[in-house]
């Protein structure tokens, strides 16, 4: 069974036809198009058409402006309408009043457009009139098979292919890629915070969002990082979705291809949920709940927005989770006190370690040390940094442990991350450097998120509630 938009989908025990998320094919004019056009392409670098192409001139396939009034915008020929354009392309960015998008998007189903990412706002969220026309609007994507993204959203950013369409500035990820996690929001505004953490130095493969989600929706962008080679874990944040069994399905897909999901749902609290009917109009609620929900599909559930980025980035790094205890080196007797505190508020046990152990901590630490978890080198270890590798070579080699956790300060030498590196993926555990600084970033920021066995946190909360997280799923 087929449903008019070419997806596959199923017939429930209610009589209820579900669609399944697109497929790769579904989606690849609209994420990896050979061309764009901007409709609605400007001048004012202020306006969404100025802005939009502005985040555009880099792409590297085919770039067509569309604007009546000009004949050039930045060096480029400009056209009068799609219906002008030397070529079908395959994706439209659609710049133009809520009151044009109707005449415009009829024009790109006409000339077999495979795509449309339409930015204005005053559909569903707006009442019955909005919805009406948005309905419209999907029906005549649905006919034509063109991919709709929004109404009511930012746009969407595939780095490997080089796209940014989208009126927002998503900041431009590290020279040198980390774990590379792609980012689905549907808000707009929120998707453009979360990516800030690129200026931190995290991977940020993806920033994908959906507003209004008429026709694409969170779940078929989980699909489709499910199969993109360039993306190593997925941040979700969302509102709701009409069918959240199609969530359930791209999980399967997303679990099949080892990667995993972090996700905040938007709007658990009843105020929550009035203010997600207003702004996206999507069902904001499932059956049993979320949380339940969640751990069925194998999602990790993220409660606070400021930990996603972090969790998502940490279960791209992560082996197979692992039960045990979580030992603590420090160079700091204070920030190891506070490791112990936060480790027992998310209930890890935080064992001694074994007598072997303890035997090579006192040989690494003064005598004024801790042999002992959480092992204190002192901070001599700014001095003799070598002791603190020491310390953690012998606590991630100790059975008892299932990871390792580092408050770091500013006085540790950023030479030692790429050797902690070594020594995580030797022992096959996971690695967490704490900033216990206010400082966000930095070079040695980036130079931790490079590494595939160190994950970076920067509240010591975070990091033992990510992994918590981890030793669910």
């Amino acid at each position: 069974m087929t449903t008019p938009s070419g997806a596959p989908g199923k017939t429930d025990e209610r009589g209820t036809h579900r669609r399944d998320p697109y497929g790769h094919a579904d989606m690849q004019r609209l994420l990896e198009p050979a061309s764009v056009a901007l409709v609605g392409a400007s001048s004012n670098p202020a306006s969404l058409g100025g802005r939009t192409l502005a985040n555009l001139s880099t792409f590297p396939g085919m770039l067509y402006p569309v604007n009546a009034r000009h004949a050039q915008l930045a060096g480029r020929t400009c056209y009068r309408s799609i219906t002008d354009l030397p070529e079908s392309p395959d994706c439209v960015v659609l710049a133009v009043p809520q009151e044009a998008v109707m005449d415009v998007a009829s024009e790109c189903a006409a000339r077999g457009v495979g795509a449309l990412i339409v930015l204005a706002s005053g559909y569903a969220e707006t009442g019955e009139q909005g919805a009406r026309e948005q309905q419209a609007l999907l029906a005549l994507g649905r006919q034509h098979g063109m991919r709709i993204v929004g109404p009511n959203c930012v746009g969407v950013a595939h780095r490997g292919r080089g796209l940014h369409a989208a009126f927002a500035e998503f900041p431009p990820g590290p020279s040198v890629p980390g774990a590379r996690v792609g980012l689905i929001a549907q808000s707009g505004a929120l998707g453009l915070g979360l990516s800030q953490a690129a200026g931190n130095g995290m991977s940020i493969s993806h920033v994908l969002t959906c507003g209004n989600s008429c026709d694409v929706d969170v779940a078929d962008y989980v699909a489709w990082l499910a199969q993109d080679v360039s993306c190593d874990s997925i941040a979700l944040a969302f509102e709701g979705l009409e069918d959240p069994q199609r969530l359930r399905e791209a999980a399967r897909l997303a679990r099949a291809a080892g990667k995993r999901i972090a996700a905040c749902k938007l709007g658990v609290s009843d105020d929550g949920r009035a203010a997600a009917r207003w702004h996206t109009n999507t069902a904001t609620d499932v059956d049993g709940g979320w949380p339940q929900f969640f751990a069925a599909c194998g999602i990790v559930q993220v409660t606070r927005i400021e930990a996603l980025m972090e969790n998502a980035s940490f279960l791209a790094k992560a082996p197979s989770s692992r039960t045990g205890g979580v030992a603590v080196v420090s160079g700091s007797g204070g920030t190891a006190i506070l490791a112990m505190d936060a480790a027992q508020r998310h209930g890890f046990s935080t064992p001694q370690p074994l007598e072997s152990t303890a035997g090579r901590l006192r040989s690494a630490v003064p005598a004024f040390g801790s042999p002992r978890n959480p092992c204190d080198a002192t901070a001599q270890a700014t001095r003799n940094p070598e002791s603190l590798l020491a310390c953690a070579d012998a606590m991630l080699a100790d059975p008892q442990y299932a990871a390792l956790v580092i408050p770091w300060g500013r006085s540790q030498p950023a030479r030692l991350i790429p050797e902690l590196g070594t020594l995580s993926r030797r022992h096959g555990k996971p690695l967490c450097l704490v900033w216990m600084s206010q400082l966000a970033g930095g070079a040695a920021a980036e130079e931790v998120e490079q590494q595939p066995g160190v994950a970076l946190f920067r509240s010591l909360d975070i990091c033992f509630e990510a992994l918590a997280n981890w030793q669910k799923v």
